[in-house]
């Protein structure tokens, strides 16, 4: 389906959104980050992965910089992704690091990023990109990219992960990177394949796969399949396309197949590039994330785009949309144009299944904030109360709900 504008989707005929609360952020100042794509493990705990903390914990102290800790230790905590998970609840939520992973480093779109994650019979699979370094973005030159997106999985809950990457990444980065002058040393071309090593999905068409969520353990799958979606470019992307692959077989990049849509079904095909996006809007598709509201069965897709390209003073749009599977056809739910307020300039919405309430379909959306923005004198401002995981309440009605009209 290719549009212009969220807008331009046609809305849902039987389902309608609304917020009910207020946003409640991480009341931890001292701990900071965003994208957090999350998943709710066998465990029962929400883990998250983070991109560019800013913040890391040492013997109880939390901060940025906390005397004693060598520089070096403190960029790879700090700077790149991390491991973590939520505690308490939606009111009073905290957030624990769980590991550092030293080797994933680089700021924004050099180094690796968080882009999704899910637990499936106890292992936990997270889906990494930008592991080749900045590449330059297929659309829209001053957006970021999201590309060479591969997956590690971790079999106790965030404490080993496999494979190993931190030795290749530190290699990579050493042998790529001038930290004198902020730049990298290597063309796109030379970084294509490094050392005879290359990510599973390289460039950007699924540079940045977000898992499809049911459930706790992924025990509502629908089938046999974990299902993926993925933007081609981290803000202000073009399409996003459907991958699935058998729940055995996740490390397997051979095992895997995307949609190829034709009057709205599917046949799947092992060839990314012969792949047929689900959705096509030039520069209002950023990193996605699709949940399946099990007594609806109903998949919620949502997105966001920044009204300036990689920018944040003048904010944020929200995209909700519903299908009765994964590959739509996709109604609108929601469209919200300046989402929330223009400072927060909110992003990457995230829905944790944990939290939802299948009797009254009420939930949390979970989402970044604003990290700040270079001034016109040369210095950066940044946003640090608003950077960091944010919740909002929201419930799903139905069209045909009699009050709905008091609603709306």
């Amino acid at each position: 389906m290719k549009y212009d504008h969220p807008a331009q989707i046609p809305i849902s005929k039987t389902l309608r959104f609304e917020w009910t609360a207020n946003r409640i952020p991480l009341a931890d100042m001292s701990a900071a980050g965003d994208t957090y794509p999350q998943t709710w493990a066998d465990d029962d705990h929400i883990y998250l992965g983070a991109g560019d903390p800013s913040w890391f914990e040492r013997n109880g102290v939390r901060g940025y910089r906390i005397p004693g800790i060598p520089e070096e230790e403190a960029h790879a905590a700090t700077s790149g992704q991390v491991f973590e998970k939520l505690t308490g609840d939606p009111h009073d939520f905290g957030l624990d690091r769980v590991h550092d992973m030293p080797g994933y480093i680089g700021s924004g779109g050099d180094g690796p990023k968080p882009c999704g994650l899910i637990c499936v019979d106890g292992i936990m699979y997270y889906a990494v990109q930008n592991l080749l370094g900045r590449k330059t973005p297929p659309h829209r030159v001053n957006s970021q990219h999201g590309s060479d997106a591969t997956i590690i999985c971790t079999k106790d809950h965030g404490i080993t992960w496999e494979p190993e990457l931190n030795d290749f990444l530190k290699s990579f980065r050493r042998d790529n990177w001038d930290p004198d002058k902020g730049i990298w040393k290597t063309t796109e071309d030379e970084r294509r394949e490094y050392k005879n090593w290359s990510p599973m999905f390289p460039g950007p068409e699924f540079g940045g796969l977000s898992f499809v969520q049911f459930g706790k353990d992924n025990a509502g799958a629908v089938d046999e399949y974990v299902y993926a979606v993925s933007g081609d470019q981290w803000d202000n992307g073009r399409c996003i396309r459907l991958g699935r692959v058998h729940k055995n077989k996740i490390m397997d990049r051979g095992a895997w197949e995307f949609s190829v849509i034709d009057n709205n079904e599917p046949a799947w095909t092992p060839e990314l590039s012969n792949a047929t996006p689900i959705l096509d809007i030039e520069g209002h598709l950023s990193i996605p994330e699709m949940v399946y509201i099990a007594p609806l069965k109903k998949y919620l897709l949502l997105t966001w785009g920044l009204h300036t390209d990689f920018y944040t003073p003048t904010g944020s749009e929200l995209t909700i949309l519903e299908a009765d599977d994964p590959w739509g056809p996709f109604s609108l739910l929601h469209y919200e144009w300046i989402w929330d307020e223009r400072i927060l300039c909110a992003y990457n919405p995230r829905i944790p299944l944990k939290w939802f309430d299948p009797a009254n379909l009420e939930g949390y959306l979970l989402h970044s904030g604003n990290w700040g923005y270079m001034q016109p004198d040369g210095n950066w401002h940044s946003y640090h109360h608003l950077y960091r995981p944010t919740l909002r309440k929201f419930r799903i009605t139905f069209r045909d709900d009699p009050m709905a009209e008091f609603l709306y």
